[in-house]
């Protein structure tokens, strides 16, 4: 379980790191030509990684940490459900194409451009798409609350929450007063119970 582990630690911190700006920068200083490539071959590379782990995952032998039942695996399905269902909420405040890498082989750099978007579940919060992935996970622990399952699902959610903090350093450098105002108006993950009026 110690491969494990490492193996998801090393997996995040890279898909991190490649996600910065000075390493794609330093990408586009090497190699001129890469920039439109480059969000796509990160999808596809992260996409890969994270299947072969999974697959390791799947073929460790396991054991519960907490007693199962029905009431904890329907529950967990219905978190699934419910996260599945937020990630699509939240991906209509998006780009596809930019999101997936598709629109910088046609644009370029340019693909970059768009502003900020404030409406649909961005209003709600700042990281959508993040909070139901923490939602599927919790959901995903309780259909099977195994060792395995514990350390992906612990270490997948140390990444959202570093991963936000990091996207947010990124988010404020490209909008500027722009996001910090955003950033003050919305919260990041958890909604608001009660609506506070904008300034």
């Amino acid at each position: 379980m110690i491969y494990l582990l490492l193996g998801w630690v090393l997996y995040y911190t890279l898909h991190s790191l490649l996600a910065t700006v000075w390493v794609k920068n330093a990408v586009a200083a090497r190699w001129p030509a890469t920039p439109r490539f480059y969000r796509l071959a990160y999808n596809q590379l992260s996409v890969w990684l994270f299947l072969l782990l999974l697959r390791y995952q799947i073929s460790l032998p396991d054991k519960l940490v907490m007693p199962s039942g029905l009431v904890l695996t329907i529950s967990g399905y219905a978190l699934m459900g419910g996260g599945l269902l937020l990630a699509i909420l939240a991906l209509r405040g998006y780009s596809l194409g930019e999101f997936a890498g598709w629109a910088y082989l046609r644009q370029g750099a340019a693909a970059a451009d768009n502003g900020l978007s404030t409406k649909g579940f961005n209003g709600v919060v700042r990281h959508p798409l993040y909070l139901a992935i923490l939602v599927g996970l919790g959901g995903f622990f309780l259909t099977a609350p195994t060792l395995a399952h514990l350390v992906f699902v612990g270490c997948a959610a140390a990444y959202v929450l570093v991963g936000t903090r990091l996207e947010e350093r990124k988010l404020l450098q490209r909008f500027g007063v722009t996001y910090a105002r955003y950033r003050q108006q919305v919260p990041r993950l958890m909604p608001r119970l009660s609506r506070q009026p904008k300034a």
